[in-house]
């Protein structure tokens, strides 16, 4: 259940969504530039895992009604293809997310061997959790009744007032042999 579903008004859904999303990267711009005015300017790379982090939040979350894992998983690997061809568009963004990503798997300082070891232990573990809570059998107590069969239909039926018995019956459409 989306945390959101009472601020939806239907019909008026799509423009709600480009309201959202224009406040949304209004939001973003603004927590930018105050770092950089402060001094400390978020990295392309942290740029990138925010944007992806936000896009998850705004398809789970936000977005009613709740869109299917698989459309989730379609639309974040949309989301994290147009998050690499923007990173990479410029050798000024490029370069400084390529060199915190390669920092990382060479552990050029301890900090980035933590970094390291979470990942390289935590995305193995994250995929086999996923793939075992896709893949095992979920438990479902059997019904009381295992069949339930129709009941048998009635003797007797009034069509126009005229009560006719199903059993003895002779179908006029019907070619006798």
């Amino acid at each position: 259940m989306s945390p959101f579903a009472g601020f939806w008004i239907p019909g008026a859904m799509p423009v709600q969504l480009l309201v959202v999303l224009a406040v949304t990267f209004l939001a973003v711009v603004s927590i930018q530039a105050l770092l950089k005015r402060i001094g400390t300017p978020m990295t392309p790379f942290w740029q990138v895992i925010g944007l992806w982090l936000l896009a998850f939040a705004l398809f789970k979350w936000v977005i009613a009604p709740s869109i299917p894992f698989s459309l989730l998983v379609i639309y974040m690997g949309l989301v994290t293809v147009v998050l690499f061809a923007w990173i990479s568009a410029t050798e000024r963004t490029w370069e400084p997310f390529k060199r915190y990503v390669l920092d990382t798997l060479i552990g050029a300082s301890p900090r980035h061997r933590v970094v390291r070891a979470v990942v390289v232990t935590g995305l193995p573990l994250l995929a086999g959790a996923l793939t075992y809570n896709y893949i095992a059998p979920v438990s479902i107590s059997e019904p009381v009744e295992l069949r339930n069969p129709h009941p048998a239909p009635p003797r007797t039926i009034t069509v126009h007032g005229q009560v006719i018995d199903l059993q003895t019956a002779r179908n006029p459409f019907r070619v006798a042999k």
